[in-house]
């Protein structure tokens, strides 16, 4: 898949192949010119072709379709954590609503569920509009607790959010099921509560690829095995850029093929931002970390059980937030079970390396079924199909960085949206929104959560949020 050395703090150059990522699609090794385009002046150079990058590129060209965009991939086009995920598109934090409120208050707790909510309804306007092949498939996902404890802690947060959503609103029906009812309705013996709600499952990397392209038909150049090295402001600014008929070079990226000029330069690089941007290195706000799945066709008695209805579950209280999905029967791979988590096992924080698995994660995740649904349940030992990696991205208080680097001044127009604490797909393509508004009108829109703002990394009474976990369930 790549080649080379590897440059510490940098996408790896040969990754482990995801599941989704068989076979290749067209677009893997795409580059729309030969030659990298150094002697233009782009209106933006965008690093990363993960959901991040592919959502601003399609966005700000569905807006304008003459700007002038350039996007540099280091590796194959969507190669990173967006081509890499367990394949679940649900609005799952809907649990750390308590916590949200005690830290941010009510308003920005609600803020953040509904741009959950919106950006997995968003998402699924977006596949259906735009008739994207990418195994896309409306599901119940559920939630489910197997110790009295965490289902208990569980009740309590659903009746504060219950009594705060008879005054507010609801943005996502969910229903609670519990005892004997929870285990007949998931088919987990050891499940003592559940909480179902409506959701999707997907080939990632399908639907990115397909996002790409989308932009490649409005006039994307894409330029993928192209590692970005180093952003360097050029000279001073005070004009912020507005639109796209300024030719005025801001920024400058250099690549190992060569050096190109923007007037504005988007992160779309999550877990590699650190290795682009030395101040933020230097707080330790982002922190990336390796989250290994396991795809598996279960055992011999599993065929006709109720959870092979292709579904999704994450299991919270299971190695620190275990989750996994079912392969629907119409889909190649039918049955397979993509079981993903193990942190209880390693976290392999400050890592970003995924050319290598951790084999005591890797083992766990083979043998989980086994233990979740139980031997009779289970039968015979099932058979590993693909284990791989992908490296995420963390922050302290589990909210992403969206915004502008205001550290940069006068120069201006660094952009970023990154640090999405492993749970991309619900948050990812809305952000993506908020920042094409925030860089093509100069306001961030209203519906933004005032704690995604990239301004707050700064701000050292905040910069640590001890009180919340970024290690939170997919």
């Amino acid at each position: 898949m790549g080649g080379g050395e590897a440059i510490p703090g940098f996408p790896h150059p040969n990754p482990v192949t995801s599941y989704w990522q068989l076979p290749p699609h067209r677009i893997a090794s795409h580059r729309t010119t030969a030659d990298l385009p150094t002697s233009t002046t782009w209106d933006y150079v965008i690093i990363g072709s993960g959901i991040t990058g592919a959502a601003v590129a399609y966005k700000l060209l569905a807006r304008d379709p003459s700007l002038k965009i350039l996007m540099l991939e280091a590796r194959t086009a969507a190669s990173a954590a967006s081509g890499r995920n367990g394949g679940h598109v649900r609005a799952g934090w809907h649990l750390n609503f308590a916590r949200y409120v005690d830290v941010f208050g009510e308003d920005a707790a609600l803020a953040f569920e509904r741009l959950e909510a919106a950006n997995v309804a968003d998402m699924a306007a977006f596949v259906r509009e735009h008739d994207v092949d990418c195994d896309f498939r409306d599901v119940t996902t559920a939630d489910v607790y197997t110790t009295a404890a965490a289902w208990d802690e569980a009740r309590a947060v659903m009746r504060k959010r219950q009594e705060v959503e008879e005054r507010r609103g609801q943005f996502i029906e969910r229903r609670a099921w519990e005892g004997e009812a929870a285990r007949e309705r998931i088919g987990l013996p050891s499940a003592v509560g559940a909480i179902t709600y409506p959701a999707h499952t997907q080939n990632p990397y399908q639907l990115v690829c397909r996002m790409l392209e989308l932009g490649l038909e409005k006039g994307l150049n894409l330029q993928t095995n192209t590692m970005a090295l180093e952003v360097a402001p050029v000279g001073n600014s005070s004009n912020d850029g507005a639109g796209g008929n300024d030719e005025t070079v801001r920024w400058e990226v250099v690549t190992d093929r060569g050096t190109v000029k923007a007037q504005k330069v988007v992160l779309a690089t999550n877990a590699y931002t650190n290795a682009l941007h030395a101040k933020l290195r230097q707080t330790g706000f982002l922190v990336s970390g390796r989250s290994q799945v396991s795809a598996i066709r279960p055992g011999s008695n599993m065929a006709h059980h109720p959870i092979m209805e292709s579904t999704s579950v994450g299991l919270n209280d299971v190695g620190n937030g275990d989750y996994f999905g079912v392969r629907d029967a119409s889909l190649a791979g039918s049955g397979d079970i993509l079981y993903g988590g193990g942190r209880s096992v390693s976290k392999s924080l400050h890592t970003v390396d995924d050319s290598i698995l951790n084999e005591e994660v890797m083992e766990y995740l083979r043998h989980a079924g086994r233990q979740v649904f139980g031997a009779e349940a289970w039968g015979d030992e099932g058979k590993p199909v693909r284990d791989w990696g992908g490296i995420t991205c963390y922050t302290p208080d589990t909210f992403p960085l969206v915004g502008e680097d205001t550290t940069t001044q006068p120069q201006k127009g660094l952009w970023m949206s990154v640090g999405m604490n492993g749970h991309g797909m619900a948050m990812a393509f809305r952000c993506a929104e908020a920042l094409v508004e925030m860089m093509t009108t100069g306001e961030a829109p209203g519906w933004l959560p005032e704690p995604f703002r990239l301004e707050r990394v700064w701000n050292k009474e905040r910069a640590h949020l001890s009180s919340l976990n970024a290690w939170v369930t997919v």
